[in-house]
């Protein structure tokens, strides 16, 4: 994994009260950013569960606190506390219970979906790296904590033909009856291929196997082909718009 120093501990679990959670980590590829997220996007905090989250962020010797991506509801309260905005991002749903994914059919593509296993996690983070600007890449590390983030989940990849590299990879889970698409890459160079179709698609005949009724992602406004994409697939745009913001803490 990362053999870098690291100057801040994660907190696995991070609780104000029993509403109110969230987990505190590292930024990928930034010590000193905390990377804070809800557990549950319903949760609306208040002031004192952001002092109290800041104070063991300061406590982890972090510089910078960022939330991850947020619903509307849950922002105001962030930003009476000194947050900006830095990010916006458009939401996307899809009612499984109305929309059969496509069945898999060979002959319409070269591309075999394979298991993404850890050990392949430092191959999906050049992906992700060069199919992200920072500060959006993730590393190992963080990829792996996005694997684990749900009680059910799924990571699978597309390998180049030539030189077996990972070109492309999505991680989806289950929580209960919702799904989601976690985190999908496309190697730029391997774009226009299908990949994204072939791994969302793939991701989708899971979940419904396994009784989800709906399933969201998220992707940042200005991701035109993304977007294309889930809209393709059947994905309903939400009104709702996500938010990641920021705040300076020294």
């Amino acid at each position: 994994m990362d053999t870098r120093t690291t100057t801040f501990e994660p907190v696995n679990s991070a609780a104000v009260d029993r509403r109110v959670r969230a987990r505190l980590g590292r930024w990928p590829d930034d010590d000193e950013v905390v990377h804070l997220v809800l557990l549950d996007h319903h949760m609306v905090p208040d002031a004192s569960h952001i002092d109290a989250w800041m104070a063991q962020a300061r406590a982890g010797r972090g510089r910078t606190i960022r939330t991850g991506a947020l619903f509307p509801p849950s922002v105001p309260a962030f930003v009476r506390a000194g947050f900006r905005p830095i990010d916006t991002l458009a939401l996307y749903e899809l009612d499984l219970r109305r929309r059969t994914p496509n069945a898999p059919r060979a002959s319409s593509s070269p591309h075999r979906v394979r298991r993404l296993r850890p050990s392949m996690l430092h191959e999906a983070a050049a992906v992700d790296r060069r199919a992200f600007a920072a500060p959006w890449a993730n590393d190992p590390a963080t990829l792996a904590d996005i694997v684990t983030a749900t009680p059910q989940h799924r990571a699978r990849c597309v390998r180049d033909d030539r030189d077996r590299n990972v070109v492309a990879f999505v991680i989806s889970g289950r929580a209960g009856d919702l799904g989601y698409i976690q985190r999908l890459a496309v190697d730029p160079a391997a774009r226009r291929r299908g990949l994204g179709r072939l791994l969302v698609e793939d991701a989708l005949r899971w979940m419904r196997r396994r009784q989800v009724s709906r399933v969201l992602v998220n992707t940042g406004i200005d991701n035109h082909p993304a977007r294309d994409l889930y809209r393709s697939l059947g994905f309903d745009e939400q009104p709702d718009r996500l938010q990641i913001l920021e705040r300076t803490l020294r």
